[in-house]
């Protein structure tokens, strides 16, 4: 009783501008939805059940902001490093993660399961706990100075916010490298390299008629194939200290090359060179350790001559560029992009406005112009609205003709890599890139229909929980 005639006689005025004040009923509003959420049963109304966990993050999304402007304000020299950030891919450098993993933090510290991901999702379960345990502690007091006074941050409040601060960076380095790959700046070095190894290589291709500029120009299928062949041969034979030198001793791709060193080094004279040919391909004599010449002559008793060896050699480096094309996709996407933006022919004059048109119009198609990121309606709007059955009209489809490439992982489309448009935000993706489905209360779906990566992680719910049996 007492702390009802307290909450009525000291709670701030919904205008006041202070930030105590602003968390105060921002936190009211997540408790009353929580609640709402807490006593649905959502089996009976899925459509409502899901508006509510949108609202919910929305929510929460709101809270979090007020809170980190708190710990802006009162604890500046304190905040957790967050440099690790740097290496998040762009579309999840997000204005919404923040509400994104605490979403994800209560589901993981109820026993819930992260997209599939059973080992990670257990791994994180007590750093889970721990972070919405502090977060509770941070929004009690925060709540309870907001009755007392706005103009003052206690230290028991400070000390709050950065154990708080410090759990919550933690848990979104290990939040955000289980959702995605996350590169070391070492790993981001190697992949500069590669690209520098690859446009070397094409432009000495060009130089000796295996490629033509036209191939380059027009995005020649062929050459998603090709050119990662050609500079794999380049990278042994050529470049030996290159990204590719086993010595260098990088993860994720040196042991893929180790059968090439093998067979280079039987394939390679007692001087430890071979003769050019007409490729201008030159084993340099430093490329390859010269083994004795006993257990060389003995590995060449092997094969028929020189002609089988090397095709042994070729076989192994189609294989192993196919495995470039597939384990390592979206690595060599990238590397194969900024390639041929080095590599292409500058556009004439006469081309550019129909370019810069082209460009603005892809622009438009962007994630970060997505337009649910920017939604100015506020939940409980969009909530009132769904539930007077005043849908709103599902988004506009990006047009097939000015889209070549996926929104997201920006592969160009081909006869096999088909193009789909996401129902959520209307762009167009790859298969890969759009491969859930979720229902869109707010455009009338209740079924799921197809939505992009970005739509699911950020504008509809990515969990699923072993109980519900989903």
């Amino acid at each position: 009783m007492m702390n009802r005639f307290r909450k009525w006689l000291y709670k701030p005025k919904r205008s006041d501008p202070q930030l105590l004040a602003q968390f105060y009923y921002a936190d009211e509003e997540l408790n009353q939805v929580a609640a709402e959420l807490d006593s649905l049963d959502g089996r009976k109304d899925p459509q409502r059940c899901t508006l509510l966990v949108s609202q919910f993050r929305s929510c929460q999304d709101n809270v979090l902001s007020i809170i980190n402007q708190i710990m802006d304000e009162c604890i500046p020299q304190d905040r957790a490093s967050r440099d690790f950030c740097v290496k998040f891919p762009e579309e999840i450098r997000h204005d919404n993660l923040a509400g994104q993993l605490w979403f994800g933090a209560e589901c993981l510290a109820a026993g819930s399961i992260i997209m599939n991901r059973e080992l990670e999702s257990m791994a994180m379960r007590p750093l889970a706990k721990e972070l919405t345990r502090s977060l509770e502690d941070v929004r009690g007091a925060l709540r309870d100075q907001a009755l007392r006074d706005l103009n003052t941050y206690t230290e028991k409040m400070r000390e709050a916010l950065r154990h708080f601060d410090i759990l919550f960076a933690e848990f979104e380095l290990s939040y955000v490298s289980a959702m995605v790959p996350v590169k070391s700046p070492r790993e981001y070095y190697v992949q500069q390299e590669v690209i520098v190894l690859f446009c070397e290589t094409v432009e000495r291709a060009l130089d000796f008629g295996y490629l033509t500029q036209d191939m380059i120009d027009d995005y020649e299928p062929a050459l998603m194939f090709t050119i990662p062949r050609l500079a794999i041969v380049c990278g042994l034979v050529v470049y030996a200290d290159g990204p590719l030198n086993l010595d260098r001793k990088v993860e994720d791709m040196s042991e893929l090359f180790r059968p090439f060193h093998t067979l280079l080094r039987k394939i390679s004279s007692p001087t430890g060179s071979c003769s050019p040919d007409k490729t201008g391909l030159e084993v340099a004599p430093t490329a390859m350790p010269v083994i004795p010449l006993a257990t060389r002559e003995k590995i060449r008793s092997r094969f028929h001559g020189s002609h089988d060896l090397i095709h042994r050699l070729f076989v192994c480096i189609s294989g192993v560029a196919d495995q470039l094309q597939t384990n390592y996709a979206s690595d060599l996407r990238s590397i194969l992009k900024t390639l041929f933006e080095v590599m292409a022919t500058k556009p004439e004059t006469d081309d550019k406005e129909k370019l810069k048109k082209v460009t603005q119009t892809l622009r438009s198609a962007a994630l970060e112009d997505c337009a649910l990121c920017q939604e100015t309606l506020s939940s409980s709007e969009l909530a009132a609205k769904t539930r007077n059955g005043d849908f709103e009209d599902p988004p506009e489809w990006v047009p097939d003709e000015v889209c070549g490439f996926c929104t997201a992982c920006k592969a160009p489309f081909t006869v096999i890599r088909r193009k789909h448009h996401c129902r959520s935000c209307g762009k167009i993706f790859c298969s890969r890139c759009s491969s859930h489905s979720a229902p869109l209360p707010r455009y009338g779906q209740v079924k799921p229909v197809r939505v992009c990566t970005h739509c699911y992680m950020f504008h509809v719910t990515p969990f699923y929980s072993d109980k519900a049996g989903m």
